[in-house]
């Protein structure tokens, strides 16, 4: 059983050791090894200290209480800025599960839309969650490295009294 639960300073470890083994962990992936090394390349701590105090940041716990993922949500752009699961944890649900948490802040936020920049094998997973295909394009990492990507959108579906309809439109 996957919790889902806000993240804190105290995660930002635990966080950097899942983004390093989920990108480690890719198979089969479009992306040579150098760029895969150029990804899960350590980050600051004060990187994910800072998304943590600004962002909607969420990790998923398993039943021994260890952080097996993370999602991050930027309201201000409307963004999905990640979702990571460490490879022992992948296909059993738990990025849906990250997902559906930050789409629900979203919409608890008035947000309409959401878009992202997924990683070429992120797609089919993005995709299964109902974000569609806009553009392709590359995505410039912390580092400066870049990677190529799939910009992705879905629209969240804000329902009002009835009197005006659908209030659902994207914003891109």
């Amino acid at each position: 059983m996957v919790i889902i639960r806000r993240a804190t300073e105290e995660d930002v470890e635990a966080v950097g050791d899942v983004h390093r083994r989920s990108v480690r962990g890719i198979r089969g992936a479009p992306y040579p090894p150098e760029v895969i090394e150029a990804w899960a390349a350590p980050r600051k701590p004060e990187h994910y200290v800072k998304s943590v105090r600004e962002k909607e940041f969420f990790v998923a716990e398993d039943e021994d209480g260890r952080v097996v993922g993370f999602g991050v949500l930027n309201v201000e752009s409307r963004e999905v800025e990640a979702v990571y699961v460490s490879p022992e944890a992948t296909r059993g649900g738990t990025g849906l599960k990250l997902m559906r948490v930050l789409e629900g802040r979203a919409a608890a936020a008035g947000l309409e839309s959401l878009r992202l920049n997924a990683s070429l094998n992120g797609v089919p997973f993005y995709e299964r969650a109902g974000y569609e295909r806009k553009a392709e394009g590359t995505y410039r990492l912390a580092n400066g490295a870049e990677i190529a990507c799939v910009l992705m959108t879905k629209r969240l579906c804000a329902q009002d009294d009835g009197a005006e309809g659908d209030r659902c439109r994207e914003i891109f």
